[in-house]
């Protein structure tokens, strides 16, 4: 015997269905508002006002783009400072050696300065094309280019600048205008520095901002430059300085390089105090991004102990309609009638 099926039959049906529907979705709701935290009605949350949030995390944007830059600068300025350390030292050692006096007849002592001055220029410019994520800092606003040329080409210049002079005082005053010249008057700027004058400036925060003018034509890295050049070139075959003056030569060398040296001691403190105003800046940006994140969770974060009741009683109803409805599918005629 068939059974019919009424319409009550049919709207119950329904009524199951649909109220399984929204407590699995009110359900599924809960569980993401609990692992997650965040309430899944923004506008309830908000109170139907977006307005403080969208203020709150245009903020939190901000403050981001100003870490990253601010971690780039101090990545930047550590290895412009550990760069100049090293040069202060090369200067200074090499320097020394060559004011400690050389005997104008001891030719062994003097080669072996010059020798040195032609390494430790090799090593001087290599830390002058000092480069970090790609930007080679002492090129100025000319960060895609090295600033310093190669050491076969800049000696090959020097010794052009002092085709034909013997005397020692005038080879260093030759040497000197070709590193003094201003770029455009064919001196050592135009031809051997890869870089611009520029000054590069760098947003830590909204109040403040690091300028940074320290390029390689820089007075402390032309000094230094200049008294390895003129030590280099003490000995060098090409350069026609007599036995007795290329003592006095490297002397003159050596001096240069010391004054060199002291200036790049100023230049290193100017760097110090940049790295501190980034690291300020930084520790002040954190604090406040630390606060408008605890804002920004104020505003959104789901109450985990209403999240877990709610979860709580929705388990429930939801095991009840389960059970009503097993029991309503086991309902016949027989049981009615008994």
């Amino acid at each position: 015997m068939t059974n019919s099926v009424s319409i009550g039959d049919l709207s119950r049906a329904a009524l199951l269905r649909q109220a399984n529907a929204q407590l699995k979705s009110r359900l599924l709701v809960l569980t993401q508002e609990s692992a997650s935290g965040v309430r899944s009605d923004m506008a309830q949350a908000v109170g139907g006002n977006f307005g403080h949030l969208a203020q709150v995390e245009s903020r939190l944007t901000t403050l981001a783009a100003y870490r990253e830059t601010a971690a780039a600068a101090q990545a930047e300025l550590a290895g412009l400072q550990a760069a100049l350390e090293t040069i202060g030292k090369i200067g200074s050692e090499i320097g020394n050696a060559m004011s400690s006096g050389v005997s104008a007849t001891d030719e062994t002592s003097v080669s072996i300065r010059s020798r040195q001055a032609r390494d430790d220029l090799n090593a001087v410019v290599g830390l002058m094309n000092v480069e970090i994520g790609g930007r080679f800092l002492l090129s100025g606003s000319a960060v895609e280019t090295p600033p310093m040329g190669d050491v076969a080409g800049i000696l090959a210049g020097a010794r052009a600048q002092v085709a034909g002079l013997t005397d020692p005082a005038a080879i260093a005053a030759a040497i000197s205008s070709w590193f003094d010249a201003a770029p455009g008057q064919g001196g050592f700027a135009d031809t051997w520095f890869g870089g611009n004058t520029d000054t590069r400036t760098v947003a830590a925060s909204s109040q403040a901002a690091v300028t940074q003018t320290l390029t390689g034509l820089d007075p402390s890295f032309q000094d230094i430059l200049k008294g390895l050049v003129l030590g280099a070139l003490a000995d060098d075959p090409a350069v026609a300085v007599a036995r007795e003056d290329k003592a006095a030569l490297v002397a003159q060398a050596g001096a240069t390089t010391l004054a060199g040296v002291r200036a790049l001691t100023m230049r290193r403190a100017e760097v110090g105090m940049q790295e501190e105003a980034i690291a300020r800046d930084a520790a002040r940006n954190a604090a406040e991004t630390t606060a408008m994140s605890i804002a920004r969770t104020r505003i959104v974060e789901a109450d985990p102990y209403e999240t877990a009741s709610a979860l709580t009683q929705t388990e429930t109803s939801l095991q009840n309609l389960y059970a009503l409805t097993a029991r309503l599918s086991r309902l016949s005629l027989t049981d009615y009638l008994g």
